[in-house]
C-alpha cells in the first residue's frame, strides 16, 4: 500500500521506481570491487525497501 500521511508520517512521498533504482545504482557503484560493510548492507537493505515500496505504489496506481 502506498504511504499516506496517516499511515506513515515520516514517509509522505514515495520516489518513483526509476529514482529508487538510480539511488541503488549510485550506492553500489561507489562501492564497486569490494564487499559491503555491515552498515552499508543495512543501507542497501533500506534502499531495496524503498524501491519495493515505489514499485508497489506504481502497481497499485496501474490497477
Amino acid at each position: 500500500m502506498c504511504p499516506t500521511p496517516t499511515q506513515q508520517p515520516g514517509l509522505l512521498t514515495t520516489p518513483s521506481t526509476d529514482q529508487a533504482n538510480e539511488a541503488i545504482r549510485v550506492f553500489l557503484r561507489a562501492r564497486a570491487g569490494r564487499a559491503l560493510r555491515p552498515s552499508e548492507r543495512a543501507e542497501y537493505s533500506r534502499l531495496l525497501k524503498v524501491y519495493t515500496r515505489a514499485l508497489r505504489c506504481e502497481l497499485e496506481k496501474a490497477a
